[in-house]
């Protein structure tokens, strides 16, 4: 016996399970004999998209009843992405400026899926920030679309801007529609005026027309302005945003420099501001002032700047504005081009020199002869009265001669003539000298001291075409050498003078005063002299025998000093008379003590008829009178009678023996 069945399916909702996503076979009427008969059932889960967690079961229908055969449980996991909103109007775009808006794609699925957005295949208007990135079961990814639209256009649609979603056999897509408009324009130009390479800053008004707080980044358009490049500000801020003109190139006549700054708001709309520059010409870099004493040469270190990003090389012209007419006597030189590394300083070394006091305004000026463009300096030279030259030092014994030379440089065409002051007397020059043009003149003086010791002089040369020279002289007079030795030879108790003559190398009267070191010598303390010839007496009178050596020394304030050698000879007395004595009479006979201190002298006759004094002690370098007397003998010799007075000392100075002097002595009768 058979039994008849017919299978089903029940318990699943279809808005979970599609019909053929969970099917059986086989399917229909079965027929199955009675206690043996069986079969085999096949059940197949084929979904088709994310399917959540179900539960079904499998029965049997035979005689009108519902047999209960097995449940069923089951899911599919799977990727299911989603965006918030499919379609983003934007509106009107002012033109240059950009509006955002946000979107959200949310994973409703069961595993993690990887997201890129095709933009290669967005307009260059559009773009969006993640491009790219993975999104979690139940998670949300916030995404900004940016609308910048470059070129005005009219309503725009931008469809099928598709998201490949990993997984998914769908790309996710996206609708953007939005137009761009002219951006309002300020109706003032913004002028801007300065010298090319200097600056001119203004303050621009800025207004954030949205209630949200943003950072714009502001287009400025030419190259001669610059900003920053950022500006924050708060919901409906007013404010300033300062920008500057620098412009590197002159702006021709009639001609301006064209430039814009816009500012781009978030909600889309934005502003302009047109802008207009004049450049002037440079003015002087600086304008230098420097001192210096004539005929001193100076350098000055002028710094070049290369304001452009590529090396330049410029001419260099210096010019002498005033006094304006040339002037041979004034030198401006330099290098005549000067090349400077981009973006760098280099210094120009001017070098200046002037023969005359003076102020010379100059020029220097820098060109770049392929674009015209140049920079310059001013330059103002006070040149005051001129400093020494040299020093020339001179060296020599006094009443000799030492000579210098000093060249001066004519650079005029014509002669010039230069005159000569020196206030030292013993500096003796040319009063005026000439030197032909454009040549060097040598001019030869002379120092002559008269009196040792070291002094300072100025010699200055002054001409009208080239102003003064001043020449410091360190003049070094040294002591004299020693003058011919003066000779004396005379005997003990008698004097020699001897005439000492010397040159007085002053101009004028001059008094001279000696002294010797030796007291057998003496001279007159002071004698005035006047003329070129000097005589001065010297009397040697010795107090031993032998040689005596000793020095005179003649000096003036003015003359100078004269050393003479003094040599002397000393010989033994010699005998003197006779001394004629008549009878009942008495003669007096002059004896000097030529010893240094007081000295007692004996006398003694050797003929009775003659008798002679004896004195006390004769004080030194003092004459006294030996009082001799005669008597003739009564015999009747007719006469005449002779004798012979010996005068002697103890003991002479440097001698052991006795020193005595001779008198002889002759009688007369009456």
């Amino acid at each position: 016996m058979e039994t008849l069945l017919l299978l089903r399916m029940d318990g699943v909702a279809e808005s979970v399970l599609r019909a053929d996503d969970l099917s059986f076979s086989p399917a229909g009427e079965l027929n199955l004999k009675a206690s043996v008969g069986s079969c085999n059932v096949e059940i197949q889960f084929s979904p088709r998209q994310r399917t959540p967690p179900f539960t079904a079961e499998l029965q049997a229908e035979f005689a009108g009843l519902l047999h209960p055969l097995l449940t069923i449980q089951g899911c599919c996991q799977g990727v299911e992405v989603q965006l918030d909103q499919d379609h983003l109007a934007f509106g009107a775009v002012v033109q240059r400026c950009q509006a955002r808006k946000r979107i959200v794609m949310m994973n409703t699925g069961g595993i993690d899926a990887r997201f890129q957005w095709k933009t290669e295949n967005f307009p260059p208007e559009l773009s969006i920030t993640p491009a790219k990135g993975c999104i979690c079961p139940g998670m949300e990814v916030p995404f900004e679309v940016t609308f910048a639209p470059v070129e005005l256009i009219n309503d725009k649609i931008y469809e099928n801007l598709s998201c490949c979603v990993e997984g998914s056999p769908s790309p996710v897509t996206l609708t953007v529609t939005g137009s761009c408009i002219v951006a309002s324009t300020s109706k003032e130009v913004v002028n801007f005026v300065c010298p090319v390479r200097g600056s001119h800053s203004q303050t621009l008004p800025v207004f954030n027309p949205t209630n949200q707080h943003c950072s714009i980044r502001p287009v400025v358009e030419g190259e001669q302005w610059s900003a920053a490049s950022s500006v924050i500000l708060e919901p409906h801020q007013n404010k300033t945003y300062k920008i500057t003109y620098r412009p590197l190139s002159v702006t021709a006549d009639g001609k301006k420099h064209l430039g814009s700054v816009f500012f781009s708001f978030p909600d889309g709309t934005g502003m302009l501001y047109s802008l207009q520059g004049t450049a002037e010409p440079p003015k002087a870099e600086d304008n230098i002032v420097h001192e210096l004493p004539a005929k001193t040469h100076h350098t000055e270190m002028l710094p070049v700047h290369n304001w452009l990003s590529q090396q330049q090389r410029f001419r260099v012209l210096m010019e002498i504005l005033k006094p304006d007419k040339p002037d041979a006597t004034v030198s401006l030189k330099g290098l005549e081009y000067i090349e400077v590394p981009a973006l760098a300083r280099q210094d120009y070394k001017m070098s200046f020199f002037t023969y005359r006091e003076g102020h010379y305004n100059t020029k220097v000026t820098f060109r770049n002869e392929g674009s015209g463009d140049y920079l310059y300096y001013l330059v103002t030279f006070k040149a005051t009265s001129p400093g020494v030259l040299s020093t020339i030092e001179l060296v020599t014994p006094v009443r000799q001669t030492a000579s210098a030379t000093v060249q001066v440089e004519n650079p005029l065409t014509t002669v010039t003539c230069l005159t000569t002051e020196c206030k030292c007397p013993e500096i003796s020059a040319p009063p005026l000298q000439t030197v032909p043009g454009q040549s060097k003149g040598s001019l030869s003086f002379e120092f002559q001291p008269l009196c040792a010791g070291e002094s300072t002089a100025l010699l200055t040369l002054h001409s009208h075409d080239l102003g003064f020279f001043h020449y410091d002289l360190l003049l070094t007079a040294l002591p004299p050498p020693p003058e011919k030795t003066v000779h004396f030879n005379t005997c003990l108790g008698s004097s020699h003078s001897v005439l000492v003559k010397f040159t007085n190398h002053a101009h004028f009267k001059t008094e001279y005063s000696g002294k010797t070191d030796c007291p057998e010598f003496t001279v007159d303390k002071a004698l005035p002299q006047a003329g070129s010839e000097v005589s001065m007496e010297v009397s040697f009178e010795p107090h031993q025998l032998g040689k005596v050596r000793g020095q005179l020394s003649v000096s003036s304030a003015i003359g100078g000093d004269y050393i003479f050698p003094l040599h002397g000879i000393s010989l033994p007395p010699k005998a003197q008379g006779p001394f004629s004595i008549r009878t009942g009479h008495r003669v007096a006979i002059p004896f000097k003590n030529i010893f240094l201190k007081t000295t007692t002298f004996s006398f003694q006759v050797d003929n009775n008829c003659f008798t002679v004094k004896e004195a006390d002690p004769i004080l030194s370098k003092k004459t006294h009178n030996i009082l001799i007397s005669f008597e003739a003998p009564p015999e009747g010799f007719p006469g005449p009678w002779f004798g012979k007075l010996t005068v002697s000392s103890q003991c002479s100075e440097g001698h052991s023996r006795p020193c005595s002097w001779v008198y002889y002595l002759k009688g007369l009768p009456l």
